[in-house]
């Protein structure tokens, strides 16, 4: 049954989805880094030309053929599971499980055409509308996060949030001024005047950080499902707090903002200046 993550009698395995216990998921989401990561290295620091889309994204071969090949992989062992992609149409699914695939096969395309490492490819997985499983894949700088049944790891290592509660101890990020709503941009100029340290750049990689505790928060807005979904599993299985900007929880129907921290106590502070401006 779709959604069910108790121990049955049969296996005696929590599952996060019908078909695999964690551990298989877990697996199964770590393996798709050897699907997309030849292509998109294959194309890296190439002289393609770059396509922009109606929203003056940019968009590339290596991200299309990256979420073809990720698509193929996923369709083979979950034929009857729903498919969401940034560049491709969604497919709908045979409707019997009640589960979506949400992929971002490039996240950070901008990073990638001008040649930085630091960009990803998340993969997440959806229960209905709540996330479930998550990857953040950075193929050049060979890290491979994921985050699935309350745990993440980095490479097969546990990963976990840092333990700072206060942003006067706090490292905090997004990744463009300019990104944020106007709200949104208020409170987080009023974050980084008490922050010890701020940063900017690194889309879903600062997600990443955090869930390894080298970022302790980090505010976006604007964001798309497929920028979403992949990200919000990898932090909370690091023990991170992860919510919309106003704190309401994550979900694939209407979610465009990202508040994520370390401790509830972060979480609690940085929330309370959101929802002062």
């Amino acid at each position: 049954m779709a959604g069910d993550t108790a121990d049955t009698p049969e296996t005696g395995r929590n599952r996060t989805h019908s078909q695999l216990s964690d551990a298989e998921l877990a697996d199964f989401l770590a393996g798709l880094s050897a699907v997309s990561r030849p292509v998109i290295c294959d194309w890296f620091r190439g002289s393609e030309a770059v396509e922009w889309k109606p929203d003056a994204s940019p968009v590339t071969r290596a991200d299309k053929a990256a979420e073809t090949a990720l698509r193929a992989a996923i369709e083979a062992r979950f034929p009857d599971d729903a498919i969401l992609g940034e560049e491709h149409a969604a497919r709908p699914g045979s409707g019997k499980t009640g589960y979506s695939w949400v992929i971002d096969p490039i996240d950070g395309t901008r990073a990638f055409v001008c040649g930085r490492p630091v960009f990803g490819t998340l993969v997440g997985l959806v229960d209905g509308t709540t996330p479930v499983a998550g990857l953040i894949d950075m193929p050049m700088l060979d890290e491979c996060y994921v985050g699935v049944g309350g745990k993440t790891v980095l490479n097969g290592a546990a990963a976990t949030t840092s333990q700072v509660t206060s942003l006067a101890r706090a490292r905090i990020a997004s990744t463009a001024p300019e990104a944020l709503l106007a709200d949104s941009l208020a409170a987080f100029n009023r974050m980084v005047d008490q922050a010890a340290i701020t940063v900017y750049g690194g889309d879903c990689h600062n997600y990443a950080l955090l869930a390894a505790g080298h970022l302790d928060l980090v505010l976006e807005d604007g964001l798309a499902t497929h920028d979403i979904m992949g990200v919000v599993e990898v932090v909370r299985g690091a023990g991170g707090i992860i919510t919309d900007k106003q704190g309401a929880p994550v979900s694939l129907d209407g979610t465009s903002s990202l508040l994520a921290a370390a401790t509830p106590a972060l979480h609690a502070e940085a929330l309370r200046i959101v929802k002062a401006v």
